[in-house]
């Protein structure tokens, strides 16, 4: 690692302990926390299709999962699912401030783009899918389901591709479900047969 990369993560990592001093200082709950994080860390991202802060997209899968469980590393988890994969974030910070459970199941979330090449998209989220802790598939549906909720204001093109790729993940998800993974899966269906 090069002195440059070094520096840059330290600042990254003082940066999230800064978040400490204050989920201190104000009482934050820890699930307030790690919203206060990914509000942070998602803050000059805007979602593709439309327009908004991407910071909302968390918010609404919390939101979603919340419905669903109490537990507090799920829904933590939640918060923070996209944070490694589109920000400049670690599995060591998460893990240092919320745990080791609630890291491993946002890597559990954390797509390769370079398998995702390797694959294509759309295998490459099934058999991720089929393989995930039921808690983390709790999640991934609830991102799956706000990602289809923002159709329309996407482009036709977009639509369709996303919806073909839903189509076949769900089709072909050939694992145990839960009841909370029924519901949200017939809300999934709901959004990509109208």
């Amino acid at each position: 690692m090069n002195y440059k990369n070094k520096a840059s993560e330290e600042k990254e990592m003082r940066g999230f302990k800064t978040f400490l001093n204050e989920a201190a200082e104000h009482g934050w709950t820890p699930i307030q926390h790690a919203m206060a994080i990914a509000h942070d860390k998602h803050a000059r991202q805007i979602r593709k299709f439309s327009g908004e802060k991407y910071s909302m997209h968390p918010k609404r899968v919390r939101n979603t999962v919340m419905k669903f469980t109490k537990n507090q590393d799920i829904i933590i988890a939640a918060s923070l699912h996209d944070t490694v994969e589109d920000t400049k974030t670690s599995f060591d910070e998460i893990s240092a401030v919320f745990g080791t459970r609630v890291a491993n199941l946002v890597k559990e979330l954390t797509s390769s783009n370079k398998e995702m090449n390797v694959v294509g998209k759309a295998d490459y989220l099934l058999q991720k899918m089929m393989k995930m802790s039921p808690d983390a598939l709790l999640i991934k549906l609830a991102d799956r389901l706000d990602n289809v909720s923002d159709f329309p204001q996407a482009s036709k093109k977009f639509v369709d591709k996303y919806t073909e790729e839903t189509r076949y993940i769900l089709n072909n998800l050939k694992r145990s479900l839960s009841a909370e993974h029924k519901a949200i899966i017939k809300q999934i269906w709901v959004k990509v047969t109208n």
